[in-house]
């Protein structure tokens, strides 16, 4: 894959060389950061539009142009405070935005939006959420946690639990893993199942894909065990939202079947789907790939960037 300047806005742009590529780099800038960072990117500058809340993101984002020795221009409220709220289009927000910064990272609540407004930028736009679309760097930390914690990805059973509907996550974390050797295991209530789109395209590439609703009795096969929260805010009532509110939930007494070395992913923030019993058990890796976001997002930037 040719990174240099290139538009990051769907984890189908990724192959398997490509992947493998960002996780050596990301490794890489694990010694970086245990080394002070680097001025690498000095003279360069990113901005973070997100018009939707964000911490982990944003931050990481924003932590990773500063390890590497850039500046950000950011704001985390762009629907509220922006020249948005005198009804400028969104296209010419980037075009103006563009003209200013090297870099680009958008977070938008409606699919594809960010894909449609990078078509009027002249740098290079990182998808950081759009809708229940798509989340692509979300998916490259995960896949690197799952790489660096496991060894490798091949021969794995994945596990995704809870909303698989409206999860952006889940949706982006089985593009970049059916270019390996896993087996998928997706456990959902019927309403909020994998769509049928995806399943079809993992299993048109050869994967085997299991579907259930009973977490306890699917997990004892999981070497990764993906947790995610209901998509509250991708409801269309409160009513309706509280129909699958707490449906799964991760505990000490379930995490008793899973396998010794199985490990848990999440990509926070939790509401009560993962208990906080399991913060201390080895087995939970939610709260390191917060920190495996900085160095996957610090090998983007420096790519995209032509570093």
């Amino acid at each position: 894959m040719n990174f240099k300047g290139q538009h990051i806005l769907s984890t189908a742009q990724f192959d398997k060389e490509g992947l493998l590529e960002i996780f050596e780099e990301a490794k890489k800038m694990e010694k970086v950061l245990q080394d002070g960072g680097s001025d690498v990117l000095s003279g360069k500058i990113l901005a973070t539009l997100f018009f939707e809340p964000s911490t982990r993101t944003r931050f990481s984002f924003e932590s990773a142009m500063n390890r590497l020795g850039g500046r950000v221009l950011s704001n985390a409220d762009m629907a509220a405070t922006s020249s948005l709220k005198k009804n400028e289009s969104l296209e010419d927000t980037v075009k103006t935005v563009s003209k200013m910064v090297d870099v680009i990272a958008i977070r938008h609540p409606e699919s594809y939006s960010v894909e449609k407004t990078s078509n009027f930028s002249n740098v290079p736009v990182i998808n950081a959420g759009d809708g229940s679309n798509q989340h692509p760097t979300q998916a490259l930390l995960d896949v690197y946690t799952i790489w660096k914690e496991k060894g490798s990805i091949d021969g794995l059973t994945v596990g995704m639990i809870g909303d698989l509907k409206n999860g952006r996550v889940p949706h982006s974390q089985c593009d970049l893993l059916k270019h390996f050797d896993v087996k998928f295991v997706f456990v959902a209530p019927d309403a909020l199942k994998m769509p049928d789109e995806i399943v079809k395209e993992l299993k048109s590439v050869g994967k085997e894909v299991v579907e259930g609703e009973n977490l306890s009795e699917l997990i004892e096969e999981m070497d990764v065990i993906g947790m995610t929260r209901v998509q509250k805010e991708r409801f269309e009532s409160e009513e309706e939202y509280l129909k699958y509110e707490g449906i799964y939930v991760l505990d000490a007494k379930i995490m008793d079947k899973a396998k010794k070395d199985a490990i848990i992913v999440h990509p926070l923030p939790r509401v009560d789907e993962v208990s906080v019993e399991l913060d201390s058990d080895p087995r939970a890796k939610y709260f390191d790939q917060v920190g495996n976001g900085v160095v996957v997002r610090m090998a983007l930037l420096k790519k995209v960037l032509g570093y």
